[in-house]
C-alpha cells in the first residue's frame, strides 16, 4: 500500500520542484518567465543552482520540529488503514453484516486515499501546505468518532471514506514540505525519517489494532484515532508554519487573492504517466498493492480458520512479517 501511495505523492508533487534553466542572453536585460513551476532566466551569468538562502528560513531545530510533525501526519493514515483489517470478524458480528461487505470499507479507504492524495497535493501548490493540513485533519477527526459510533454498515462505509480522505494527504504534503525546507543534499536523510515513520506504522498498526479490538473493542480504537487527530490538529495549528517558498503559491500570484475558493483539477498530475518510466513503476506498484490486499484481506478466514486463530491480536500479528519486509525493502 505504501508503495502506491508514495508514488502518487511523488507524481502529484513533481511540479513543486524549482529548477533554474539557463538560456543564452539575447538582450541587455534579464528576462524571467515562468512556465508552471520552472523559472527560465536568460542571463548567461546566472547560477545553475537554485538560491540556497530559501532553505535557510528555518533553523535546524525548527526543521526538526516540522519534520517530526509531518512524519506524524504520515503515520496516522497507516493506523487508520492497518488497524481495521484484523477487526473485520468482530465488526461483521457487531453490525450483523457479512465479512465480505465489511471488507468494502477497506476498498473504499483505498479509493479515498488515491483521490485525496491528489486533491490535497495539487491544492497545496495554490494555497500552501499548512492550509491543506488544517483542512484535511478535521475530516479524519469527524470520521474517526463517527466510525466509532456507526450503527450499521452503510454508516460505517461512509465515515470510513471520510476518515481516510482527511488523512491520506499526509503522504504527498509531507514529501512536498521536506522539499520546501531541505536542500537537495539534505533531503535523503529527511525523507528516510519520513518514510521510516510510515513503514513503522505499516508494520505495527495491525497488531496494535487487533490487540485493542480483542481487549477493548474495535470502536474504542476508532475513538483513540479521533483523539490522536485532535492532538495532531493542535500541533499543526501551534507549531507548523507555512513552508511553501515565498511567492511560489498560486494564491500569491492570483489576480483576485480574496476569491473564496479556486478549484484545481486533481487529475492533472496523471499526465506524468505518459512517461514510460513512470508508467512502468506505477504498474509494478499497482500489482504489488493488489497482491497485498488479495493476501491480507481474507487472512482471518484463511490462515486464521486453518490454524484455529480467533484472537484479533494474533491475527494482527500475522501482518508483522509483511511490515518488516516493507521496512527492509525500503530501508
Amino acid at each position: 500500500m505504501v508503495d502506491a501511495l508514495r508514488l502518487a505523492s511523488n507524481l502529484a508533487n513533481v511540479g513543486d520542484a524549482k529548477t533554474l534553466v539557463i538560456h543564452p542572453a539575447t538582450t541587455t536585460h534579464e528576462q524571467l518567465t515562468e512556465e508552471g513551476d520552472q523559472l527560465h532566466p536568460s542571463n548567461a551569468n546566472s547560477a545553475l543552482l537554485p538560491t540556497e538562502d530559501i532553505y535557510d528560513r528555518f533553523s535546524r531545530k525548527e526543521k526538526r520540529v516540522i519534520l517530526a510533525i509531518v512524519s506524524l501526519t504520515a503515520l496516522v493514515p497507516m493506523f487508520v488503514g492497518g488497524c481495521f483489517i484484523p477487526s473485520i470478524p468482530q465488526i461483521s458480528k457487531d453490525l450483523n453484516a457479512t465479512p465480505a461487505s465489511v471488507s468494502l470499507s477497506v476498498s473504499l479507504s483505498v479509493l479515498a486515499s488515491s483521490v485525496s492524495v491528489m486533491i490535497w497535493s495539487v491544492h497545496s501548490s495554490f494555497y500552501g501546505r499548512r492550509s491543506m493540513y488544517l483542512c484535511g485533519i478535521p475530516f479524519t477527526i469527524i470520521g474517526s468518532f463517527a466510525t466509532a459510533v456507526s450503527p450499521d454498515l452503510n454508516s460505517l462505509l461512509f465515515w470510513r471514506f471520510v476518515q481516510t480522505f482527511g488523512c491520506a494527504g499526509g503522504y504527498a504534503l509531507g514529501a512536498a514540505t521536506i522539499g520546501d525546507i531541505y536542500k537537495v543534499e539534505e533531503r535523503g536523510t529527511a525523507m528516510g525519517t519520513f518514510a521510516g515513520a510510515m513503514l513503522i506504522g505499516l508494520a505495527m498498526a495491525p497488531p496494535i489494532g487487533g490487540a485493542f479490538a480483542e481487549y477493548l473493542s474495535w470502536r474504542g480504537f476508532q475513538a483513540v484515532l479521533g483523539v490522536c487527530g485532535m492532538l495532531l490538529m493542535l500541533l499543526l495549528a501551534l507549531f507548523f508554519p507555512e513552508t511553501a517558498h515565498p511567492g511560489s503559491r498560486g494564491i500569491d500570484k492570483a489576480q483576485d487573492p480574496n476569491k473564496p475558493f479556486v478549484w484545481i483539477n486533481p487529475l492533472s498530475c496523471l499526465t506524468f504517466l505518459r512517461s514510460p518510466n513512470i508508467m512502468a513503476v506505477t504498474l509494478a506498484n499497482t500489482f504489488a498493492l493488489i497482491s497485498d490486499y488479495a493476501l491480507f484481506m481474507p487472512i482471518a478466514y484463511t490462515l486464521g480458520a486453518k490454524y484455529g486463530v480467533k484472537s484479533e491480536g494474533l491475527i494482527g500479528a500475522l501482518f508483522i512479517p509483511s511490515g518488516l519486509g516493507n521496512c527492509s525493502e525500503h530501508g
